[in-house]
């Protein structure tokens, strides 16, 4: 049984109001001063807010009451389509024509026309099926270039009861008679903690790990440029240097961002932890159908501090330029319709020592 119903922006005010109660589950709307809606959606252990008409973004994600999202100079969205003038979600849609950074023959919008995409349909959610009880909210994106380009990319959330898990299923569907070339990545900006330990499955190798060595130009100081050269340098030769969070040591100013071709389950998915000191663990795993990598993005600037350790990924955050001359971008054929799949989650420290010790077994293959 389930119970489902459209959102339209008339439903969402200043002032919060309760829209849906049914059992454990709450989902409550609100504009921010921006006049962006959110919609707060909420279990007995954690709870969202969903952007439902801008982006589909996940603007913050707290387990246990406490906050998982990174921090930035934007404590609320912004109604902007520039991506950069609204950047402090916890989980951001990219692509799909392009992704990752524009080159100057390329100069696609940065991470494509997801980002901040205006929905048109949004809805919510809940029922009960073999799983247990739920609640469910997505929407859905049409995008159409004339003689180019027709696909409709429709995200969705699903949260089971007393769960923290964030369960993703992100349908592609191409419209056109032709073939479409499409690139993709689930930005994920968890908040670091301070000596946390990534356990990521994958051996720590140049054939499974590349780390990026970006040319800032005139953005940095000559001295603040060298310092993250120097580090990129050392992360290039030795990667598991980076392995440990320890900021004194380690240089993330603006960013840096190592790719890892995981190594999949028997399942087909990938998994990736950010282990906490106290013993709990930030959780990404992927179905690597589509997704066969993940890119680790890391910043701390001083306003920014930010743990993308698994943005789960069609190839890289390079550009389309480079997707095309490396043959990184999937193609769906005409009218073909897929579905990416990923999941997010807090563990407990016994669950997270289970997960590290399945990990570890991939991490040896």
């Amino acid at each position: 049984m389930k119970v489902k119903f459209n959102l339209t922006k008339e439903m969402f005010h200043p002032v919060k109001r309760t829209i849906l109660e049914a059992g454990e589950f709450k989902a409550e709307a609100f504009c921010y001063a921006s006049g962006v809606c959110a919609l707060e959606v909420s279990n007995t252990r954690c709870s969202y807010i969903l952007l439902p008409f801008n982006g589909q973004e996940i603007w913050r994600y707290r387990v246990d009451g406490e906050e998982m999202t990174m921090k930035s100079m934007f404590e609320e969205p912004e109604d902007t389509q520039d991506f950069e003038s609204s950047y402090g979600a916890f989980l951001i849609h990219c692509g799909l024509t392009a992704m990752g950074n524009p080159s100057d023959n390329d100069p696609h919008p940065l991470h494509g026309e997801l980002p901040l995409a205006h929905y048109n349909k949004a809805w919510i959610e809940v029922g009960e099926d073999e799983e247990g009880a739920y609640v469910k909210t997505g929407g859905s994106y049409l995008y159409r270039n004339a003689l180019e380009t027709s696909y409709v990319y429709a995200p969705s959330i699903r949260l089971n009861a007393g769960s923290a898990t964030l369960q993703a299923r992100d349908t592609i569907e191409n419209r056109r008679s032709q073939p479409f070339h499409f690139m993709y990545m689930s930005h994920i900006n968890w908040r670091p903690f301070e000596g946390s330990r990534f356990v990521y499955g994958a051996p720590a190798d140049k054939e499974h790990m590349e780390v990026f060595r970006e040319d800032w130009g005139d953005c940095l100081s000559e001295e603040a440029a060298r310092r993250l050269d120097d580090y990129t340098l050392e992360l290039m030769e030795d990667p598991t240097r980076a392995d440990v969070i320890d900021w004194k040591t380690q240089v993330y100013d603006p960013e840096l961002c190592v790719c890892i071709r995981y190594v999949p389950d028997e399942a087909g998915w990938a998994h990736s932890l950010q282990v906490r000191p106290d013993g709990k663990a930030c959780y990404v795993s992927f179905d690597t159908t589509y997704l066969p990598t993940g890119v680790r993005w890391m910043s701390h600037t001083g306003e920014e501090e930010a743990c993308g350790f698994c943005l789960p990924n069609t190839g890289n955050h390079k550009g389309r330029e480079y997707a095309i001359a490396n043959n990184l971008r999937k193609v769906l054929a005409p009218h073909e319709k897929i579905c990416l799949k990923y999941n997010v989650s807090v563990l407990d420290e016994k669950r997270a020592k289970e997960k590290m010790l399945e990990i570890e077994k991939l991490q040896d293959k």
